[in-house]
């Protein structure tokens, strides 16, 4: 009973300190050659308190968006950025092929959206 007592205070007290970051529910379009704009679709992009009532980030977060786990992964180009929604340009230095595209916000990283660079 006190082993099932110390668990379950545990698992609360682990869930109370959980931050949040940023979320990505999506790429799209979900492939894309290098050079193309994209969207990356999801939530948490400001960060902590900066995002305004038209979703837009005032001031912007320091962030970025990585196509790639592995080397070479590589940081596109931001063109647009929102709390909901980042248009981002796939960098000449993404590898060829299934990638995750993450976001990162005053140092939180993302799950990973899954996209595919076409050659």
């Amino acid at each position: 009973m006190r082993a099932l007592m110390l668990m379950t205070s545990l698992a609360v007290g682990a869930g109370a300190c959980e931050a949040t970051g940023p979320h990505v529910d999506g790429v799209e379009p979900g492939r894309g050659a290098r050079g193309a704009t994209v969207v990356v679709r999801g939530a948490g992009f400001c960060g902590e308190g900066r995002a305004q009532a038209g979703g837009g980030c005032d001031p912007l977060p320091p962030g970025s968006v990585v196509f790639g786990l592995d080397l070479p992964a590589a940081r596109g180009r931001i063109e647009r950025w929102a709390d909901d929604e980042i248009a981002v340009t796939v960098p000449a230095a993404a590898a060829v092929g299934p990638t995750v595209v993450v976001v990162t916000v005053d140092g939180r990283s993302s799950n990973g959206g899954d996209f595919e660079v076409l050659p």
